[in-house]
């Protein structure tokens, strides 16, 4: 195994501030990190001496002894307001990718503030034409949302557009198929692994709400094996942590329930 072969790639989603407390209905609380946790993340990343790089450079021979790719998800207005000025004051780069129907939504990114990504050094992707689960839709209209979103976003910025981030995570053969024929070249999941820069399909590891300092140092040193180990236990620990809050939770229900009832007596 070419252990230089494997890069750590981030997938974040919103970023929360005091100043931007909402997020779109749409939006994920879960996934949405605080701006100070955000901030504590990036300079962890300069202070380990990570390169973040992009899309081509993956292509290339390894140029830096530690690398990394930084991602964002679904296009949302804190991408502009927080995450981008944060990445360039470290002369951090990025891949932003976009749901391009969500487009100057309100919460979302507007077309003006995406040509200004751009116009940082920053790069634009497609995650989808409506953010769509892909593999649950049939082959067509899984083309349909795949290349359209290429598409519109290649109109936009009038330059190719190389990186897919699947939407939900729901990808298989068919998608990936109509991902090459769609003239893409690297898809982005959002299995927990480490990705491996010799692929075209390429998992990431995503920090979020809860995520704490030693988690996030943990991902960016993972080995290929150890990412997938860890991520069985968090998904047992989360499992477990449901069953035990499961009868407080009925017991809350029936508490409410019984006060619902005596109010409309």
């Amino acid at each position: 195994m070419n252990r230089s072969n494997y890069i750590p790639i981030l997938m974040y989603h919103a970023i929360r501030s005091a100043s931007q407390s909402s997020l779109p209905q749409s939006a994920s609380i879960e996934h949405a990190v605080e701006e100070q946790d955000f901030i504590v993340q990036l300079n962890t990343i300069v202070e380990y001496g990570y390169q973040a790089i992009k899309l081509d450079d993956l292509d290339r021979a390894a140029s830096y002894r530690k690398s990394l790719l930084i991602t964002f998800d679904d296009g949302h207005e804190s991408d502009f307001a927080i995450a981008a000025p944060e990445l360039a004051r470290r002369n951090l780069h990025a891949v932003f990718f976009i749901i391009s129907s969500y487009i100057g939504r309100p919460g979302y990114l507007t077309r003006e503030q995406i040509l200004d990504l751009q116009k940082q050094g920053f790069e634009i992707g497609s995650h989808g034409l409506t953010h769509a689960r892909l593999s649950q839709m049939s082959a067509a209209d899984a083309s349909y949302e795949i290349a359209e979103s290429k598409k519109q976003l290649e109109d936009l910025l009038q330059e190719p557009i190389a990186g897919l981030a699947i939407p939900c995570g729901y990808y298989n053969d068919s998608v990936l198929e109509a991902a090459w024929a769609a003239g893409y070249t690297r898809v982005m999941t959002s299995d927990f692994r480490v990705a491996n820069r010799a692929n075209r399909v390429m998992p990431r590891m995503g920090p979020m709400a809860e995520t704490k300092l030693a988690e996030f140092k943990w991902m960016l040193r993972a080995s290929p094996f150890g990412a997938i180990r860890h991520h069985a236990i968090e998904a047992l620990g989360v499992r477990l942590r449901r069953l035990a809050n499961y009868p407080q939770t009925l017991l809350t229900r029936s508490s409410n329930q019984e006060n619902l009832a005596k109010a409309e007596k």
